[in-house]
C-alpha cells in the first residue's frame, strides 16, 4: 500500500517570517556586491588616472575585478527587483493578516533538517557582554 505524499503548507505568518529574513540576507548581499562594483570602479578610475598623467602608466594591467563588473552589475539588479518583489509580497501580507494573531508555535518557522534554525525577530548578539559571561563561569574564575 502506497503512502500519501508529505505535503507541507505555509501559513500566512510562516510566509511573512520567511519574506523577512529573506529580505534581510538578500538586503546584506546587495550592499556587499555594491562594495565589489565600487572597489571595481574605483580602481578602473584609478588606472585611467594614471595612464593620463604618464606613459609609463599605459602597462598598468586592467584589475581582474573589472573582466566581472558586468556580473557583479547583473546581480545587483537582479538582487534589487527581487528585494523590490518580497517587500511588495510583504506588504501585501501583512495587509491580509492585519489585526490577526498568529497561532502558537508560528512565530519562527520550523527547522529544516541539516540547516541551522532560522532567526526570528530580532537576532541575538553572538556573544554576551562581559558581566553576563563572567556570571556564567562563576565565582573565584
Amino acid at each position: 500500500m502506497a503512502l500519501p505524499p508529505i505535503q507541507i503548507s505555509l501559513t500566512n505568518f510562516e510566509q511573512l517570517e520567511i519574506l523577512r529574513d529573506e529580505i534581510e540576507t538578500r538586503t546584506e548581499e546587495l550592499k556587499e556586491t555594491e562594495k565589489q562594483i565600487r572597489a571595481a570602479l574605483y580602481d578602473k578610475a584609478r588606472i585611467e588616472y594614471l595612464r593620463s598623467q604618464h606613459p609609463i602608466f599605459q602597462q598598468l594591467e586592467e584589475p581582474p575585478a573589472l573582466a566581472q563588473l558586468d556580473q557583479y552589475q547583473a546581480y545587483r539588479d537582479a538582487l534589487s527587483e527581487a528585494i523590490g518583489r518580497m517587500r511588495e509580497s510583504l506588504k501585501a501580507l501583512e495587509a491580509e493578516t492585519r489585526g490577526q494573531q498568529a497561532p502558537p508555535g508560528t512565530q519562527a518557522p520550523p527547522a529544516r533538517p541539516g540547516m541551522p534554525p532560522p532567526a526570528a525577530g530580532r537576532r541575538a548578539a553572538k556573544f554576551d557582554d562581559f558581566d553576563a559571561f563572567k556570571n556564567a563561569r562563576g565565582p573565584g574564575r
